[in-house]
Formats: structure tokens, C-alpha cells, sequence
């Protein structure tokens, strides 16, 4: 093997071992918590107000009742 081989083997690992990492990381975040989204919509919940914070729960509710109704229309009878 010549020396462009070695550097296009080196290359490949290189790349490999990054996706390795990269799939690593994305499984360790799924088994142990949520995403950077999930964290932001949590700590702005605190800076909204009263009215606010109640209208986003009946909003909320009325998504996940709507949702339950859909599945439970999905079962057979």
C-alpha cells in the first residue's frame, strides 16, 4: 500500500468513528433525557404569566383529550 491509500484508509475510520460518536451521543440523550428543546420549553414556562401559563394548559388538554378520543376510535369493537 501506498501512501494514498493509508491517508484514504485514515480518512474513512476518521469518518466512521465520527458518525460512531455522533450515534453515541444521540442514544445516551434519548436514554437519559430529553433534548435541548424540551429543556428550553420547560425554563420558559417560568417567565410567562398567570393568564398565559393557564391558557397554554387548556390548550394542552384539549390537544391531548382529542388525541386519546382519535385512539380510541382506532380500537376495534
Amino acid at each position: 500500500m501506498n501512501s494514498d491509500s493509508y491517508s484514504l484508509l485514515f480518512v474513512f475510520l476518521l469518518i466512521v468513528f465520527v458518525i460512531f460518536i455522533f450515534i453515541r451521543i444521540a442514544l445516551r440523550i434519548r436514554k437519559y433525557g430529553g433534548s435541548m428543546l424540551t429543556t428550553m420549553a420547560g425554563s420558559t414556562h417560568e417567565f410567562r404569566d398567570k393568564e398565559k401559563q393557564e391558557a397554554m394548559e387548556i390548550v394542552l388538554d384539549l390537544k391531548a383529550n382529542k388525541k386519546m378520543v382519535e385512539q380510541s376510535d382506532d380500537e376495534p369493537k
